[in-house]
């Protein structure tokens, strides 16, 4: 009977636990692979938020690469575009002068003074409008003052403001 009983043991050991222990190791083998993999994989993605931040970087470094700077003054174009934004912001009292052309190192400079006035949310979506244009722009200098006769006004709801703009505009050949 005790050698029936250690065949039994023998057999099912040979027969449920042998086979059960094997594939319990393959099994231990394959998560040890995967973790592996994981790790290499957690690697990699861990380098996405400096990506990110790398890129949203060089957006703001190379905003203005599209921008144009012609060969030509253009400057009837300028004007154009100039006097449309005007126009769509409903602005008054509109003045342009256009000073003396300087030679920089690689471009020329022209610049530009324009004298307007217009509420507040005008005026800044005009400053706005002037920012994105296709062509190189850049304001050098920006004075804004409150029209004392429209704040006299009791009729007004929102008091005028006369803005002095100097911006340079570029090209590259005179």
């Amino acid at each position: 009977m005790l050698a029936i009983l250690c065949v039994m043991l023998v057999v099912s050991g040979l027969v449920l636990y042998w086979p059960q222990s094997r594939a319990m190791e393959d099994i231990r083998k394959q998560i040890e692979v995967e973790k592996s993999v994981t790790g290499t994989y957690a690697a990699q993605v861990a380098v996405v938020p400096d990506l990110r931040r790398q890129v949203e970087d060089m957006k703001i470094r190379f905003r203005d690469y599209g921008r144009r700077m012609p060969k030509q003054k253009e400057l009837g174009g300028f004007l154009t575009e100039i006097g449309e934004n005007f126009e769509k912001e409903r602005l008054d009292n509109r003045s342009i002068e256009a000073g003396g052309t300087r030679r920089e190192d690689a471009f020329h400079t022209l610049p530009i003074t324009m004298k307007f006035q217009g509420n507040y949310l005008s005026l800044a979506s005009f400053l706005q409008r002037i920012d994105t244009m296709e062509r190189l722009t850049r304001v050098q200098r920006l004075h804004i003052k409150v029209d004392q006769k429209s704040l006299a006004d009791p009729k007004t709801t929102e008091p005028k403001i006369d803005c002095e703009l100097r911006l340079n505009i570029y090209f590259t050949e005179s």
